[in-house]
């Protein structure tokens, strides 16, 4: 784990087509805040619905950093519907003077190996047991024929936030465009 002077705020974002999960942490061991956050729009209306619910977000915990995951804002540049999502990040995050950071599936993935952890429902229940009040959350086991569970995606960003404690990640430039 890569020590730190002091403990930052860690926003944590999965980005998804009309919804994105978050995480907030203060230090590695506290989280303050999860939840998804929906929008049901296409379009510039799908990109000003994202800014106002990550507006909102910055202001009420003002993180020093945003961590995201590089193979989703990748994709942003061939995906439709992700473009206009990755530039309002990126445009509130200018606003605000938050860096972006990108940290990979293999990254995360690799944060849980301690934990024998090998599918995302073992490692969702990992982090309910480290974090008790994610308990009542958990979603439940899914079957390959089931679709994701929706507070699937809320896991999925508490531990992209775990791993940027654990392993370094590279900054996004995050000028508006």
């Amino acid at each position: 784990m890569n020590l730190r002077i002091y403990d930052p705020t860690v926003l944590a974002i999965e980005l998804r087509h009309r919804q994105f999960g978050y995480s907030v942490y203060q230090g590695h061991r506290q989280l303050l805040d999860w939840g998804v956050r929906v929008y049901p729009a296409v379009g510039e209306l799908e990109a000003a619905m994202v800014s106002k619910r990550l507006i909102s977000l910055l202001r009420l915990f003002a993180p020093n950093v945003i961590v995201v995951k590089r193979e989703r804002w990748d994709k942003a540049e061939v995906n439709v519907h992700m473009r206009g999502v990755v530039d309002a990040v990126k445009q509130e995050a200018f606003a605000h003077a938050v860096p972006i950071l990108a940290i990979t599936e293999e990254n995360v993935r690799r944060s849980f190996l301690n934990f024998a952890c090998k599918t995302r429902d073992e490692i969702a229940a990992v982090l309910a047991r480290m974090f008790p009040e994610l308990v009542w959350n958990l979603p439940p086991k899914r079957h390959p024929w089931q679709s994701e569970h929706r507070r699937t995606i809320m896991f999925d960003a508490i531990a992209l936030g775990l791993a940027y404690w654990q392993h370094p990640s590279s900054e996004i430039p995050n000028a508006p465009g």
